[in-house]
C-alpha cells in the first residue's frame, strides 16, 4: 500500500511539474551526437548556442591549441584603436621552426608590419610567429588572463605562447577552456559586446577569412552558409595520441523569410587525446557540424 501511494504521488508530481520531469528540449540532437561519438577513441567536448539556448556535451576544460588566438586577438583589438600602427620585428623574435605563412612574404629583417596585418596572419592564417609577436606586444599571457578575468571569462586559461608549446609538447595541454566558455565569448565578441563597432567588424571579418580547417566545421555546412571560425591542431605524442583537434566559431544561417536578420549560432568542438587520424578527427567535427546545422535550420531553434 505504501509503495502504491508513493507511485501515485510521483506520477502526480511529474504531471504538475512536467518541465522538470521532461527530457531536455534538444535531446534529439544531443542523442544523435552522443551516438556519433560514443565509440570514438577520443574525448569530445561540444557547445552550441542559439537563441539564448545552449547544448553542451562534456564537462571538462580541454586544450585550446590555436583556438587561444581568438583571445589574443580580442585583447589586441580591445587595447588598440589604430590597427595601422607599425611594429618593428627583429630576427631574434622569430621562430623559424614553426608554422608561419608570414615568412613567405617577410624574410628580411627587421620587419615593419602593421598590427592589422599581424592580426590577419594570426587569426585568419594561424601564423605562430604573428601570434607570439602580438602576445608579447600586449604584455604576455598574464595580460590576456587578466583581460579574460575582467570580461567574466577567468575560467579560460592562457598561460603559454606558441614557442613554448612548440618546444615542449606537454605544454600544449596548458592553454585550456570549456567549450561553453569559448562559444559564449565568441558570441559576445561577434555581437559587439566586447569591442568597439569598428573593431567588432574587424574581428568578425578576420574569423570569416580563416583559411585553415576547410575539412572541419566548414565541411559540414552548405556552401551558401557563412562561417567565421578558428581552428586548433596539436602535435602527436610518442604513442601517436593527438592532443587536440578543434574548431570554434559562428555560423550565419540563410533565412528566406527574414534575409536582413539571419539566424546565427555559435559552436565549439574540441577533440582531445585522440587515437584517430587527422582526417578522421576532421571528419568527426564535420559530421557534428552537419548534425547541428540540419537540426537548427529545420527547427529554427535548439528546443
Amino acid at each position: 500500500m505504501e509503495k502504491f501511494f508513493l507511485t501515485i504521488v510521483t506520477i502526480f508530481l511529474c504531471t504538475i511539474l512536467l518541465p522538470a520531469c521532461a527530457k531536455e528540449p534538444h535531446s534529439a540532437l544531443e542523442a544523435d551526437i552522443k551516438n556519433l561519438i560514443k565509440d570514438k577513441n577520443c574525448t569530445v567536448g561540444l557547445s552550441v548556442i542559439y537563441d539564448d539556448n545552449i547544448l553542451t556535451i562534456g564537462n571538462k576544460k580541454q586544450p585550446l591549441l590555436s583556438v587561444f588566438k581568438i583571445f589574443i586577438a580580442l585583447k589586441v583589438l580591445n587595447d588598440n584603436t589604430n590597427l595601422d600602427k607599425i611594429l618593428l620585428v627583429q630576427k631574434s623574435m622569430i621562430d623559424f621552426n614553426t608554422y608561419s605563412p608570414m615568412l613567405k612574404k617577410y624574410n628580411k629583417f627587421p620587419i615593419a608590419i602593421t598590427i592589422r596585418d599581424l592580426l590577419s596572419y594570426m587569426l585568419s592564417q594561424s601564423d605562430n610567429n604573428a601570434t607570439d609577436i602580438l602576445l608579447e606586444y600586449i604584455g604576455g599571457p598574464k595580460n590576456v588572463q587578466k583581460y579574460l578575468k575582467d570580461t567574466g571569462f577567468g575560467q579560460i586559461v592562457v598561460s603559454v605562447n606558441e614557442k613554448e608549446m612548440n618546444a615542449d609538447i606537454n605544454k600544449q595541454y596548458l592553454n585550456k577552456a570549456h567549450s561553453k566558455d569559448i562559444a559564449r565569448m565568441i558570441k559576445l565578441a561577434h555581437k559587439g559586446k566586447l569591442l568597439s563597432k569598428q573593431n567588432t567588424r574587424v574581428f568578425n571579418q578576420l574569423m570569416i577569412q580563416t583559411t585553415t580547417g576547410n575539412d572541419k566545421l566548414k565541411a559540414g555546412l552548405p556552401d551558401s552558409v557563412v562561417l567565421g571560425h578558428k581552428t586548433g591542431s596539436s602535435s602527436r605524442k610518442p604513442d601517436g595520441t593527438k592532443i587536440a583537434d578543434n574548431d570554434a566559431g559562428f555560423v550565419i544561417l540563410p533565412d528566406d523569410k527574414t534575409p536582413k536578420t539571419p539566424g546565427i549560432y555559435y559552436i565549439a568542438v574540441l577533440i582531445t587525446d585522440s587515437k584517430l587520424t587527422d582526417a578522421e578527427n576532421a571528419s568527426l567535427i564535420a559530421e557534428i557540424s552537419r548534425l547541428v546545422y540540419e537540426y537548427i535550420s529545420n527547427k529554427k531553434s535548439l528546443p
